[in-house]
């Protein structure tokens, strides 16, 4: 249940995004001046992709996420973004929107959490004028939010029970880390691999007034690069790295030992 009280901000990227679009393509902003290469098929592009679970988010019932995708090039040293001349689109599934690439330095879409499923999304393009669509990534997702719950303090540390996960991720591939925070103040723990369910946190000590905790756990489920020189045509991308983070919060009343008196899920 969604408490009505005072919210801290859990993602500013998810705060600033308008909720009325469900995808968009942001304007390139970076020193290099992208390029138009010569063939844009999957074996000579290189690509970037970011999963932000704002496990809260209002317009979602279990949360909203925003995937979003870069492409480069490795017809040039060093590898220059992608100016997409002939109708080459992407799509990720939990969207209904499909995006026409062109000369932007990202695209992103809003999806709901698939918990227990997966983020897929595609890439569309012509070879030899006929259409065809490679998978860029496939993340399978945690089966269960965060659910993040303060735990009494111990010697002024703050312990948090989380749900671990994704479980097919390698635990050593994921990190979580704990911010506390309260009015004019917070205390930020380490971000330490993820093992079992139980957090230690920051001493929480010097905090006061109402305020939340939040988590976030970050995986790379995806990192590879291949040297495709001899794939010309083939499905497989130069490229991918996908990082996939998730955030949740949970509120509570700080007095001045830094003890909790009170906390719900937000």
């Amino acid at each position: 249940m969604r408490s009505t009280r005072v919210r801290y901000p859990i993602l500013l990227l998810l705060g600033l995004v308008p909720i009325l679009f469900n995808a968009c393509a942001s304007g390139s902003g970076s020193s290099d001046p992208p390029v138009t290469p010569d063939t844009t098929i999957p074996s000579t592009l290189q690509v970037t992709a970011s999963i932000a679970e704002d496990q809260e988010a209002s317009d979602g019932t279990n949360g909203m996420s925003v995937i979003t995708l870069g492409f480069s090039t490795r017809e040039t040293k060093p590898p220059s973004q992608v100016i997409f001349m002939n109708g080459e689109s992407v799509n990720c599934e939990g969207n209904n929107n499909s995006i026409t690439l062109g000369n932007f330095t990202s695209y992103w879409f809003r999806v709901a959490i698939p918990y227990n499923s997966s983020y897929i999304c595609y890439y569309h393009y012509l070879l030899n004028g006929q259409k065809e669509r490679a998978t860029i990534f496939t993340v399978h997702t945690a089966k269960h939010p965060l659910s993040p719950v303060l735990l009494r303090p111990a010697n002024g540390n703050i312990h948090v029970r989380y749900v671990p996960g994704p479980e097919i991720t390698n635990s050593s591939n994921c990190t979580v880390q704990v911010t506390a925070n309260a009015p004019n103040q917070s205390a930020s723990g380490n971000t330490v691999s993820q093992k079992g369910d139980i957090y230690t946190g920051p001493d929480a000590g010097s905090l006061n007034g109402l305020g939340n905790i939040v988590m976030t756990r970050s995986c790379v489920p995806i990192n590879y690069h291949h040297d495709n020189d001899a794939d010309d045509h083939g499905l497989t991308f130069a490229a991918v790295k996908v990082t996939y983070t998730s955030t949740a919060s949970y509120e509570v009343s700080w007095f001045a030992s830094g003890s909790p008196t009170q906390g719900t899920n937000s």
